[in-house]
């Protein structure tokens, strides 16, 4: 009983505590994409693989017109010189397969660093909002199941990024030589 009365007035104290608290959320992942940087780094990322993916085409077409070459030869061809050509064919096709795999680990390297330094400044101004409005906490909006729409500081947070940063290291040069073209 002594203990009840005791814990009573913490129990009273908890609800006084959680209205001081201010607690927003910023959609990450919204914010990447929409930040100017981030729109100029998917750009680039994406013009790099269609033209990784052309020249993958180029090959497998290159490997599809050996392999006919050795269909229509393959009944005038000596033993030995099937077995060289299917060995040349294999190393061709495991010579395509590790260039692809290759490739696609460097778009991932070169997407992941790109989204690391805007993930990094992106804090940066997560910060700087939080302080400015008073936020205990900010939270992902990942890791939330609900939260009202009052809370979501994502166009904030955006918008002070392309203020700041405006993907001017990234996107401006770009834009610079298109527009003598006009």
């Amino acid at each position: 009983m002594r203990r009840l009365l005791l814990a009573l007035p913490l129990l009273f104290a908890v609800p006084v505590r959680a209205q001081a608290m201010k607690i927003g959320y910023v959609d990450v992942q919204r914010a990447v994409q929409e930040v100017e940087e981030g729109k100029a780094a998917r750009a680039r990322l994406q013009h790099e693989l269609q033209q990784k993916q052309a020249d993958i085409a180029k090959k497998r077409a290159e490997l599809e017109k050996m392999k006919a070459d050795y269909d229509k030869q393959a009944p005038v061809l000596s033993e030995d010189a099937k077995r060289k050509r299917q060995e040349d064919l294999q190393k061709a096709f495991v010579e395509a397969q590790n260039a692809a795999g290759q490739m696609q680990e460097e778009l991932s390297g070169k997407e992941q660093e790109a989204m690391q330094g805007i993930s990094k400044r992106l804090l940066q101004i997560v910060a700087e909002v939080s302080e400015r409005e008073s936020f205990n906490f900010v939270i992902d909006k990942s890791a939330l199941l609900y939260a009202p729409a009052a809370s979501d500081v994502t166009n904030e947070v955006v918008r002070r990024y392309n203020e700041r940063f405006g993907g001017a290291a990234k996107a401006s040069p770009e834009k610079k030589p298109a527009a003598p073209k006009k």
